[in-house]
């Protein structure tokens, strides 16, 4: 794995950073820890209102929340005023408008712009090609629109801890988490139907919000509760189910490309990898002895893949090369 340490000092050392997205799980705060590492002095801000005013009026009045989001972005530009930053580093961007941009171009003179995008634009409120002409510096996790939209295509990273699992006797041939949808609830019943049939080792943890359940229950289209959990794993939990499993499972979205962190934890502990993204045989760190492909809609797996205990090489997707490619 590569030092970046002297680089990145050079890079971040004494620099006024504004790093606009969300509280993503534990990610978020990841990055803001590295920067500071690398001497960099940050100013975190939400890329959205916070409130539960805005999430009602998100859900009954769109108009009104649109009203507030603008307000949420003049409060972030008028905090912002006088402290003479040297870069804003925003992910992803939610509705953010140019006139933020020219704002803070203005009021900082110097200032680097970066947005960094961590999902597709064509996702669902996720469209920030209006965006792109606006900012100095635009990259994106995602192959399809690096390659569509003519930006530099950067991966995102995986946490440390990962790349620092030492091999340990695995006692689940499979591990398969993530938060419900309806496509993942029916792929769960089915891997857990091919596990029993072909004598595998699962471990499963689907997450539902409790309300979603409720209503779900009420319309009398409830899914199955032995099936599914209220509650996330922790950040400790998930590892270690993550270092106890043989192969992990990345389900995802058909439209995207981008790798999810999921993945490349996978492959920053040389663990093995099932996923369902046909884009990542075009990576360059592509084997299909440790990563194989799945049909969501019918799934089989080769069972020597599954129950082979080879490790690999850990690939490098640390925070630290991703900052060295975002700076």
């Amino acid at each position: 794995m590569a030092d970046f340490t002297r680089i990145l000092n050079q890079k971040l050392k004494g620099k006024k950073i504004l790093l606009i997205g969300v509280k993503f799980y534990h990610f978020t705060d990841e990055i803001i820890a590295k920067l500071i590492h690398y001497g960099a002095e940050v100013t975190f801000r939400y890329e959205r209102d916070t409130t539960i005013k805005f999430g009602l009026a998100k859900t009954f009045k769109p108009e009104f929340a649109d009203v507030l989001q603008e307000r949420h972005y003049r409060k972030v530009a008028a905090e912002a005023e006088g402290k003479n930053f040297d870069y804003m580093l925003v992910i992803r961007g939610y509705t953010m408008q140019p006139w933020f941009v020219e704002k803070i171009k203005a009021d900082h003179p110097g200032i680097q712009t970066i947005l960094y995008q961590w999902d597709s634009y064509t996702n669902w409120e996720c469209d920030y090609r209006y965006l792109i002409s606006s900012f100095d510096v635009v990259k994106t996790f995602d192959l399809k629109d690096a390659e569509e939209l003519n930006l530099p295509y950067v991966p995102t990273y995986s946490s440390d801890e990962y790349a620092d699992l030492p091999a340990t006797e695995t006692e689940f041939d499979i591990f398969y988490s993530g938060g419900y949808t309806d496509p993942r609830y029916e792929f769960l019943k089915q891997i857990i139907s091919y596990s029993a049939a072909n004598g595998l080792k699962l471990y499963a943890h689907l997450v539902m919000n409790q309300v979603s359940y409720i209503r779900g229950f009420l319309k009398n289209d409830k899914p199955d509760r032995s099936l599914l959990s209220f509650k996330n794993l922790t950040k400790e939990e998930y590892l270690d189910i993550f270092k106890r499993s043989n192969v992990i499972i990345d389900y995802t979205k058909d439209t995207q490309a981008g790798l999810t962190m999921r993945t490349l934890d996978v492959l920053a502990a040389g663990k093995k990898l099932l996923t369902n993204n046909k884009y990542i045989t075009a990576e360059p760190f592509y084997n299909p002895a440790q990563v194989q492909l799945f049909d969501p809609a019918n799934f089989s797996v080769d069972t020597d893949f599954v129950k082979g205990k080879e490790l690999f090489p850990k690939q490098d997707f640390s925070i630290d090369k991703w900052l060295n490619n975002i700076f």
